[in-house]
């Protein structure tokens, strides 16, 4: 059932960017997933649709999933000394740059693929080493997308409001000559083409919240397959819960980045718990459009 937002109803101050939101409407799909958004004026045709509604929801089951059985897959090769599988093997060399035929880059003793254990090995810097720095952030990533998420719609059709302050201002009122705001048309402000963002908030914040909340373009939600939609939940919790930035996309020519700046990069993370977790390598090439076309069924 939608209920006014909290903090509009109490006209609370807002974290750094101003008193002005653009929700105003705060709604449960299910006991774990909350959504924000702005309610549309009565007697207008109801939003997010009931079809929207079921997508997101059905998205964030499938991206609280993912990052478990992700999360499972290495800790079964780190704790349990599991042999890698195949798809393990591809899935690093394609989005942790982690190469099964050498390219340390400086950061690694070694690149063994299923190394014997040894007392020895326990302190170096050595391929289980970078895997299990791989595994401590979807780790971090199913532990707060299991707790539950919070998801507020871009809603760029109806926005008005961008970081706390009035945007896009429009032509004075003819009336009063009041100043005016127009809804962020595409490719201005957020941008068209972008399909969730989180806000980086100031390091000085007296806070304990690194970043702002994920933002989602919820009227996307129908038109993408359930694997694609939790793939971008996953992204953008990679930016809020691990406070990373995004080094490179999956479909860059110059993906993967270092060994190094893997760890640190949104994409790598959120392709390869999709790509374990469903049993595919996912984005195999630059080329391959994945982001549109993730097919497969829920797990």
């Amino acid at each position: 059932m939608p209920f006014t937002k909290p903090s509009v109803a109490l006209g609370a101050h807002r974290l750094h960017y101003g008193t002005m939101r653009h929700t105003d409407t705060m709604e449960f799909l299910s006991p774990g997933v909350l959504i924000a958004y702005r309610a549309r004026p009565a007697g207008g045709p109801a939003y997010p649709p009931a079809n929207v509604k079921t997508a997101l929801q059905a998205a964030a089951v499938q991206a609280r999933n993912i990052v478990r059985i992700a999360n499972d897959e290495l800790a079964g090769v780190i704790f349990l000394r599991r042999q890698e599988t195949a798809l393990m093997t591809a899935t690093l060399e394609r989005h942790f740059n982690l190469s099964s035929t050498g390219g340390l880059g400086g950061l690694l003793t070694d690149n063994q693929i299923n190394k014997p254990f040894s007392f020895g090995a326990i302190s170096q810097h050595d391929r289980r080493w970078y895997i299990n720095k791989i595994r401590e952030g979807i780790l971090s990533l199913s532990f707060h997308l299991n707790t539950g998420m919070y998801i507020i719609d871009i809603d760029l059709a109806q926005r008005t409001i961008m970081g706390g302050t009035n945007t896009r201002p429009g032509p004075p009122d003819p009336l009063t000559g009041a100043p005016t705001t127009v809804p962020i048309a595409a490719g201005t402000a957020v941008g068209g083409g972008v399909r969730g963002y989180v806000h980086q908030l100031p390091s000085n914040l007296p806070c304990s919240f690194v970043n702002g909340e994920i933002h989602i373009k919820f009227e996307i939600y129908p038109g993408y397959t359930l694997n694609s939609g939790a793939r971008i939940i996953i992204h953008e919790a990679a930016h809020k819960y691990l406070d990373i930035p995004d080094v490179y996309y999956a479909h860059s020519p110059n993906y993967p980045p270092s060994l190094q700046q893997c760890l640190g990069n949104a994409d790598s993370y959120a392709w390869t718990a999709v790509s374990l977790a469903t049993g595919t390598l996912r984005m195999p090439t630059a080329a391959s459009n994945d982001g549109q076309a993730c097919a497969g069924p829920a797990l």
